[in-house]
C-alpha cells in the first residue's frame, strides 16, 4: 500500500520511505537553478490549477467556483481538450517501483490519438525546465511501458503549448540519478 504525505511530499510503500521522482532529480542537481523556472507563488498556483482540472475531469467541478486568478489556465486546458479530444484514464495517479524505491504522481495518462498511451505533465508556466524530459521518463519508468511523453504548458491568457519529449536518453539519465540517490542514501551518513 502506498501513502503520500501531502505536506512533505514524501511517499511510503508498506511503511517504507520511497523518494519521489522530483526529489531524485533535484538531488542530482538536474533542475539547476529552479528559481529561474518557478517560485513559491507559481508552485501554489500550479497546485490549484491541477486540482481544478482534476475535479473537472472527474465531473466534480462547479465551474462558477473557479478563482479568476486561475480561470485562464483552466480555459487553456479546455482549449487543449477541445483541440485534441484527449481524455485521461488516470488522473493524478500515484505510481511506484519497489526495486527502484521511487514513487511519483503522474498528472494524466491516457490514450493518444489512437496511437498508444501518453503521459502528460501539466505546467502553469510557458518556459520548460531542461529536466522535464527526465521527469517524464521517470514517470514512464514507473508506469512500466513506453509511452508518448508531453508537458502541457497552460497559459494565463487561455492558450497552451504542448511539448513532446522523445529523447530515449532521458530514461538513462533518470536511472543514473536514481542509482546515485540510492547509493548516497545507503552509504553517506546524513544524506537524503
Amino acid at each position: 500500500m502506498i501513502q503520500l504525505d501531502e505536506a512533505t511530499h514524501t511517499y511510503k510503500v508498506d511503511g517504507e520511505p520511497f523518494a519521489s521522482v522530483t526529489k531524485v532529480i533535484a538531488e542530482a542537481g538536474l533542475y539547476g537553478d529552479a528559481t529561474k523556472y518557478f517560485s513559491e507563488y507559481s508552485r501554489d498556483r500550479g497546485r490549484v490549477v491541477h486540482r481544478v482540472i482534476e475535479l473537472y475531469l472527474k465531473g466534480e467541478l462547479d465551474e462558477a467556483t473557479v478563482d479568476p486568478a486561475v480561470a485562464g489556465y483552466f480555459a487553456s486546458w479546455q482549449a487543449f481538450e477541445k483541440d485534441t479530444g484527449f481524455f485521461p484514464g488516470y488522473i493524478e495517479h500515484t505510481l511506484y517501483s519497489v526495486p527502484l524505491r521511487i514513487a511519483g504522481r503522474v498528472d494524466l495518462i491516457g490514450p493518444w490519438n489512437g496511437n498508444g498511451a501518453a503521459i502528460i505533465d501539466l505546467k502553469t508556466g510557458m518556459t520548460p525546465t531542461p529536466a522535464t524530459g527526465i521527469q517524464l521518463a521517470g514517470y514512464e519508468e514507473l508506469y512500466g511501458s513506453y509511452v508518448k511523453r508531453f508537458a502541457l504548458h497552460l497559459g494565463a491568457e487561455g492558450k497552451y503549448r504542448l511539448k513532446e519529449y522523445d529523447d530515449r536518453g532521458d530514461r538513462a539519465v533518470f536511472l543514473a540519478a536514481v542509482a546515485i540517490y540510492n547509493w548516497r542514501k545507503a552509504n553517506v551518513k546524513g544524506e537524503t
